[in-house]
């Protein structure tokens, strides 16, 4: 063959490729079959001596299942013939059971590693059974949830009075008081224990204990003790030492069928644990045990979950077949029923069967109607039964298989009962008892005396729901029960008693103003001026020598047009009201309590810095100034910088306070501001500098700036959207207008913004966006100057002692910026030069190969 030809060169390098790739996954582990059994081996059929089923033969590796099924048959046949057992493990074990001796060569260390196993296999088996879905079929939960355990060890277990005893198993036999025996004896194949004691003489006949439960070996044992030993006064106790081991087959519908090798002490509930237990399909009431010593039996989950005893009748032999049949009639039940569910039913079970597995009714199901949903011919038909009938006629509603029964909750309220409201000691609802009348609910619910007597209405619905009225007067009623009133009640009448209150009309007046407790009152006949002042806790101080104002309503005699009127009453300098014991108030007045403007509270301002005498000082008049109070203050103090006073205002801010400017012209000065209660004047210490920021020149301040700017702008790149870029430009904005980066040079009076640029400052950054325009003089006292321009001059302003020389910057825009794209182009570079690196490695090999 040509191995030239082009196309058998590409079928080469495609061959390559998949034994390079088979090499790798191989080196990987991926779907490889190890000779632990894990979860790459074959699990079709399992031979375990603890239940897990993770595992293969641990003499070998199972690679198929036909290799399995002759480990499990040569297995099988060991297990019957006594030699050996399934694996290294169990020979060494069977093989002390059949010689009648406990193997003690290893001793301490051999228990050691039993439990280390025993706890790494109960941790696998439980993360097993937590990886098996919800159960589908009400059962089947009992051996997922590990309601029933697997018993794993063969020795120190306890068996029940119910085990069946077989050769293999160990007993341990205690006679202690006035007698003493002590032995560990195990079934021989025969079926027999010995019981002799050669050490003190004594030799008893062998007893014959195989298929025996394990109750009745008991009472065996001790009877045959007693016939060649005095054990009268000595107690005694016999113990399963140690269970033999069988193996059982699971088939069928079970997660993970196959062949278990397990401790007697189990029964078939708890084999079937070890298998998962029946799938979503599998059923839980015809469940098959087959033995070849023993008819087959059936084993039904419902009976067990009724009567745990059940359980007694499963105990297993070797090579015993579980097998789990589909579920063959399964119905779902819902609504008001106390546990809802799927559930497998048997023949002659129905559907009063199927009310008693879910748990029988809730309280509030409707039993009048039950709804059976069903599928007939392609069709979903409804189906109502009445479930009462059935009970009275002790007859049953046969189901089949997909059934849907649905128990409606009844949905209509009680109606045997009446409603009392109004003018009784116990408002509420009140049972309807047949006969009731209008007298008997009345002296259960009690009138109250506000109640209006002479009549009560009953409100009662007609058949056609209109609401009828009846009038019933209630002294006849308590006069004599034969009263006419006295009606007979019907479900859902309701009796309204009236108070006498509700026939009172309520009036109410209000009082505002200085007084400790403004608000409405309400109206009596007698209430005077005097009692709604003394309700109201009292005038206050700020109404003295003032007035109360009353404004009242009145209605024309001839008409319903309403008009109002006013008094005047004077307060005086004790807060006394002449007379206000006579002024009667009617309904609807407003009372004025009115304060005097000739009284004022206390107002405060604050003086702090370099003042005489700082702190809090109380206003000595309404318009006390500026001027006055630096004079009450004591004055100024040597280091007092009076161009850079403040003067700050509550809800209005920094005012500009020139204090020097105050100073020379005195009270005229247009500085000398009329006081508010808050004010706070603030005079600090002299300053002999000048502050130079913004966009300068000076090395501090330029390098810090550009760092700043790249900063800025690597920070707009990061960005997606305008918006965020927008929001980064205004942080940086505030954060050079609030705390400037700045130099601090000595005053020189007269001179002007520039000449600090120039002198100390470099010049302005142009590059950077400082413009002269942009130049600002900040003052001591908050004033601000810019610079003036003329054509083609400038006029920068002046600078004071204390001031700031700023530079300003022309705003920054947003650029456009592309839009990033979040894939790593280098990653996407390093993988395609990898894949053609591989390619080429490969071509070469390949075309070596063939030339």
């Amino acid at each position: 063959m040509n191995m030239k030809t082009p196309w058998m060169k590409y079928i080469c390098y495609v061959f390559a490729l998949l034994m390079v790739t088979q090499v790798a996954i191989a080196q990987n582990g991926d779907g490889g079959n190890t000779g632990t059994g894990g979860d790459g081996g074959n699990t079709g059929t399992t031979n375990t001596n603890t239940g897990d089923n993770n595992g293969g033969n641990n003499n070998t590796s199972n690679n198929n299942n036909n290799s399995n099924n002759t480990d499990n048959n040569n297995n099988n046949n060991n297990n019957n013939n006594n030699n050996n057992s399934n694996n290294s493990d169990n020979t060494d074990n069977n093989s002390e059971n059949n010689d009648g001796a406990d193997n003690s060569e290893d001793g301490e260390d051999s228990e050691a590693k039993e439990k280390v196993e025993d706890e790494d296999q109960k941790i696998k088996f439980d993360l097993r059974q937590e990886g098996l879905p919800e159960a589908k079929i009400w059962g089947q939960h009992l051996f997922r949830d590990q309601s029933i355990s697997l018993f794993t060890r063969s020795r120190d277990i306890k068996a029940i009075d119910a085990y069946l005893l077989g050769a293999g198993d160990e007993l341990q036999i205690n006679v202690w008081g006035a007698t003493a025996y002590s032995a560990n004896v195990p079934i021989d194949p025969e079926g027999f224990i010995e019981l002799s004691y050669p050490e003190k003489r004594v030799f008893i006949p062998r007893l014959y204990v195989k298929g025996m439960k394990f109750y009745e070996a008991k009472k065996a044992i001790i009877s045959r003790l007693s016939r060649h030993m005095d054990i009268r006064g000595s107690q005694h106790s016999i113990e399963l030492n140690y269970a033999r081991s069988l193996t059982v087959n699971i088939t069928g519908e079970v997660f993970f069928p196959g062949s278990y090798t397990m401790p007697a002490v189990n029964t078939a509930f708890n084999a079937l644990v070890a298998s998962g237990g029946p799938t979503q399909l599998g059923s839980v009431r015809k469940i098959k045990v087959v033995s070849d010593s023993k008819e087959e039996r059936i084993l039904d989950v419902y009976k067990f979950m009724n009567n745990p005893n059940v359980a007694d009748e499963f105990f297993l032999e070797n090579n015993d077949y579980i097998f789990v049949p589909l579920a063959d009639r399964v119905v779902e039940v819902r609504g008001a029923i106390k546990r809802p569910f799927f559930y497998e039913l048997i023949e002659g079970e129905d559907l009063i069967e199927l009310i008693k597995y879910a748990g029988r009714l809730q309280p509030d199901a409707y039993k009048r109607n039950i709804q059976v949903i069903r599928y007939i011919n392609d069709e979903e038909r409804l189906i109502d039964v009445n479930l009462t009938d059935l009970i009275m006629n002790e007859s049953d509603f046969k189901l089949k298989d997909g059934d849907i029964i649905q128990i409606n909750p009844i949905k209509q309220a009680y109606s045997n009962y009446i409603t009392v409201n109004g003018a009784v000691k116990l408002p509420g609802t009140y049972e309807l008892q047949q006969g009731s009348k209008v007298r008997d609910v009345l002296f259960k619910s009690g009138i109250i005396r506000s109640a209006v007597m002479e009549r009560i209405y009953l409100k009662r619905l007609r058949e056609d729901l209109s609401l009828e009225y009846i009038n019933i007067n209630v002294y006849g009623i308590i006069d004599s029960a034969t009263s006419e009133d006295n009606i007979l009640l019907h479900p859902f009448d309701v009796l309204e008693v009236k108070y006498k209150s509700e026939f009172i009309d309520k009036y109410n007046v209000q009082i505002y103003g200085a007084v400790r407790k403004p608000g409405a009152y309400e109206y009596s006949e007698n209430l005077s001026l005097a009692d709604i002042l003394y309700m109201s806790n009292g005038v206050q101080m700020e109404a003295a020598e003032s007035y109360i104002e009353i404004s009242r309503l009145h209605t024309a005699n001839d008409s319903n047009q309403t008009y109002i009127s006013f008094q005047k009453i004077p307060v005086g300098s004790e807060l006394q009201v002449p007379n206000a014991d006579g002024i009667l108030l009617e309904p609807y007045d407003q009372i004025f309590v009115r304060t005097s403007k000739a009284f004022e509270l206390p107002k405060n301002v604050n003086v702090q810095g370099q003042i005489l005498w700082p702190g809090i000082y109380t206003l000595a008049k309404k318009d006390e100034r500026v001027y006055d109070l630096i004079i009450r203050a004591g004055g100024y103090t040597d280091v007092a910088f009076l161009e850079g006073a403040k003067l700050v205002r509550k809800g209005e801010g920094n005012v500009i306070l020139n204090l020097k400017e105050l100073k020379e012209d005195g009270p005229s000065s247009k500085y000398n501001y009329i006081l508010r209660e808050g004010d706070v004047i603030v005079i600090p210490r002299i300053k002999d500098l000048v502050s130079v920021a913004g966009r300068i020149n000076h090395p501090d301040i330029r390098d810090k700036s550009e760092i700043d700017e790249a900063t800025l702008e690597l920070e707009l790149e990061k960005q997606k959207t305008d918006l965020q870029r927008k929001e980064i430009l205004l942080e940086d904005k505030i954060k050079r207008k609030t705390s400037p980066r700045k130099i601090n040079v000595p005053f020189s009076k007269g001179k002007r913004a520039n000449y600090y640029l120039k002198e100390y400052a470099a010049g302005i950054d142009r590059p950077n966006g400082g413009r002269k325009r942009l130049v600002y003089v900040h003052y001591p006292d908050g004033s601000v100057k810019k610079t003036k321009s003329f054509l083609f001059f400038k006029t920068y302003p002046k600078v004071t002692s204390g001031s700031m020389v700023f530079v300003d910057t022309k705003p920054k825009k947003v650029k456009k910026y592309r839009e990033k794209n979040d894939a790593n182009i280098y990653k996407v570079i390093t993988d395609v030069l990898a894949v053609m690196t591989s390619a080429a490695l490969i071509y070469v090999v390949i075309d070596r190969a063939i030339k």
